[in-house]
């Protein structure tokens, strides 16, 4: 299978020593790979680096560490890859583990069983963003963001949501149903009810979706349009905003957390160096960069403490979120989850019909684990 990997070498000063570059696959985007690169260019690190795009990312990742050969020295990953890649990966440094990560990022970086196996670079979830002058919703829960979308003044459809899985989430949560393939939440009609009551927003006070992998421009557009009073989406989206003293953040109700990782895994060459990047990119002037320039939230309170208001306030919105559960088969729920919550909302299926054939595919993934 065609491995869609950008290859992307960056040899970074020291162009008289005989050391071979530092190998990193990563899955930052554009404008996050150009301050890498400054930043790395500054501290005269030699580092070859391989950008894998997200969406495929896991699968890429498991095929190069099954393989053996080629492997990076260092690889940033989603949080909610780790378990599935933990049997490759190799436990952190005393010394990088001990520093002073914040409880949310320790609680991404330490797998279920005790091991320390990453070094926790930023951390993010689903919350809320508004204007500044606007109201906030009067709780976290979902039906006062509902009732608060309604109430603004806006042109077009007030309320910004995601035709996607992980969006759904709050809505699952707030039936009882938590997104894992060992609990029976998916069986029971709170299941479906949530599904009816998300979609049923579409149309209503939230846009019909756009053609699919155009979302990330839409609702860019409909922000600077000011046609979104609530905009439901994670720190990633607010490095390409404007004016980012006039944004407010509060929390979204039963919201999902997560963040990105680095790990080394066992087939690095050089391992060593692998960690050295990773604590580069973690050095508490890094972290403070990247939120500075993209509202992210470092990992480590000391960064924190010195990290922009939206940075701040995003932590304290998260405070209240929690992960997903850390199983190897969590990421593999959205091939089912995604495609039936879109039939849904185009009308194409019930969601009793949706959800049904969900059931049929957790079930699939339940057998191929036995």
């Amino acid at each position: 299978m065609h491995r869609l990997v950008l290859l992307l070498l960056v040899a970074c000063g020291g162009e008289t020593t005989s050391a071979p570059p530092i190998r990193f696959l990563h899955t930052f985007n554009a404008e996050e790979t150009e301050l890498f690169n400054r930043l790395i260019d500054e501290k005269t690190i030699r580092v070859e680096s391989s950008i894998v795009p997200f969406a495929r990312g896991q699968q890429v990742i498991d095929e190069i560490l099954r393989a053996g050969t080629s492997c990076p020295d260092l690889i940033r990953i989603d949080a909610t890859w780790l378990p599935a890649l933990r049997a490759e990966l190799v436990e952190v440094p005393a010394e990088l583990a001990g520093r002073d990560w914040t409880p949310e990022a320790t609680k991404l970086a330490v797998d279920p069983q005790a091991a320390t196996l990453a070094v926790p670079q930023t951390i993010d979830g689903l919350l809320v963003v508004r204007d500044r002058a606007r109201p906030a919703p009067s709780s976290p829960a979902i039906d006062d963001l509902v009732a608060a979308a309604r109430a603004a003044k806006a042109t077009g459809y007030p309320l910004g949501l995601r035709v996607d899985g992980y969006w759904l989430v709050p809505w699952l949560r707030a039936e009882g149903v938590e997104l894992s393939i060992e609990d029976n939440g998916i069986e029971s009609d709170g299941a479906v009810k949530a599904t009816a009551r998300f979609a049923a927003l579409f149309g209503d006070v939230a846009a019909p979706p756009p053609p699919a992998g155009s979302e990330t421009p839409d609702e860019l557009r409909r922000w600077n349009a000011g046609e979104l009073a609530y905009w439901v989406t994670g720190p990633w989206a607010l490095g390409a905003l404007q004016d980012r003293d006039r944004l407010a953040v509060s929390a979204l109700a039963h919201a999902p957390r997560g963040g990105q990782l680095l790990v080394v895994p066992k087939c690095a060459k050089r391992p060593g160096e692998g960690w050295k990047l990773a604590a580069e990119l973690t050095d508490v002037a890094v972290l403070a960069k990247f939120a500075e320039t993209f509202g992210t939230v470092p990992t480590r309170r000391s960064a924190l403490a010195m990290a922009p208001q939206i940075a701040r306030d995003i932590y304290a919105a998260l405070a209240a979120t929690e992960p997903l559960r850390r199983d190897p088969r969590t990421p593999l729920l959205f091939d089912d989850l995604n495609p039936a919550l879109a039939a849904v909302i185009a009308h194409d299926a019930t969601p009793d019909e949706a959800i049904a054939g969900v059931r049929r595919g957790w079930q699939r993934l339940r057998g191929k684990a036995r």
